[in-house]
């Protein structure tokens, strides 16, 4: 593809679709312990993208939970989530759409649980933020 037509191709999805805020997250967790991260939204609109990755010898042993003020929304309940329940995964990273609303200054916070008894971690995640909801990317 001819570069300046891939560049305003990019403009023009990033104009209409793009995120307008980007929190990127990343936390150590000891041996058997849990551990919260909490930033507040700099902008209103939708999270639409969370991408959260675990590192390899996570063994399913680290869950991961997302919420917003005091309401999981990662996992949601039709997935599983309910409760202190997470996404716990292996050398991998998932991108999740959970189109879910927030108020500018709206905490999101990141809970992980580590039932590793060997181990500490380390997860990572950018949790995308824009002003309409995204449907198709």
């Amino acid at each position: 593809m001819d570069r300046k037509l891939e560049r305003k191709l990019d403009d023009a999805l990033n104009t209409e679709y793009g995120p307008t805020a980007e929190i990127a997250f990343k936390q150590l967790v000891s041996s058997l312990k849990d551990a919260s991260q909490i930033y507040f939204s700099p902008v209103g609109g939708y999270i639409n993208r969370v991408t959260v990755s675990w590192p390899a010898g996570c063994n399913f042993l680290v869950e991961v939970i997302f919420r917003h003020k005091t309401v999981q929304f990662i996992p949601t309940p039709d997935t599983g989530g309910t409760g202190n329940k997470g996404i716990a995964l292996d050398n991998f990273t998932e991108t999740l759409n959970p189109h879910w609303p927030i108020r500018q200054n709206d905490p999101i916070e990141m809970y992980i649980v580590n039932h590793d008894r060997e181990f500490d971690h380390t997860i990572s995640a950018v949790v995308h933020i824009s002003d309409k909801r995204e449907f198709f990317r």
